[in-house]
């Protein structure tokens, strides 16, 4: 498995392309903007893009998926929870959007604990309801990586104040679900660094807090 990291749009959202390096099938995450960007990457690589998988439904993940849609006739993949957020453009632009909103319709709703495959690549949902009640993050099937979104990052977690944002849910994924996580596994958030959960477990002072 190979994958590179996209830093879009003005919010800086992390737009992440996984594929297998043999069939060179792909999974884009969370493309959120600058379309363009991501198209000559996959051209070049000659990556055949097989799904769109969306951690939530805000308007800085979603800005490129109506343009991969069309080019790669791809599925899109959400939880079950965030559907109607991302068909309803007044809900996902609600948090100031800086381009006109499009509504989106998902082909595929996951749920905790589902699997997406593009070859030999594997994405384990894990849903980590908090900073939208579908919040997912997606661990890679035998290694040691998760892409987390904006339920946590490097030295913070995602806002609970939004659209669908619960502080109780959050919690309830931070203490049950993610404060679970060993220290060797690295997280690549929806914004910022990559960090290992050791890192996290030192410095991410609301991480600690919701543990208390």
């Amino acid at each position: 498995m190979k994958f590179e990291r996209f830093v879009v749009g003005m919010l800086e959202s992390n737009s992440y392309i996984i594929y297998d390096e043999h069939t060179l099938d792909t999974f884009v995450i969370d493309p959120g903007d600058e379309s363009q960007t991501l198209f000559k990457y996959i051209e070049k690589n000659a990556l055949r893009v097989k799904a769109i998988i969306l951690t939530h439904y805000h308007y800085d993940h979603i800005g490129a998926v109506d343009d991969i849609k069309k080019k790669y006739n791809c599925p899109v993949y959400i939880h079950k929870k965030d559907a109607l957020g991302l068909k309803t453009p007044e809900i996902n632009h609600s948090i100031g959007g800086y381009r006109k909103p499009v509504a989106i319709t998902a082909d595929k709703l996951v749920s905790d604990g589902d699997q997406i495959q593009a070859g030999e690549v594997i994405l384990e949902v894990i849903h980590t309801p908090g900073h939208t009640h579908g919040s997912m993050c997606l661990k890679v099937k035998n290694e040691n990586i998760i892409f987390t979104g904006d339920t946590i990052f490097d030295d913070d977690l995602g806002r609970t104040d939004l659209e669908d944002g619960s502080e109780d849910e959050m919690k309830r994924s931070i203490v049950n679900k993610i404060a679970k996580w060993a220290d060797d596994i690295v997280i690549y958030p929806g914004h910022a660094d990559h960090a290992t959960m050791a890192y996290v477990r030192k410095k991410n002072i609301e991480f600690l807090s919701m543990l208390k």
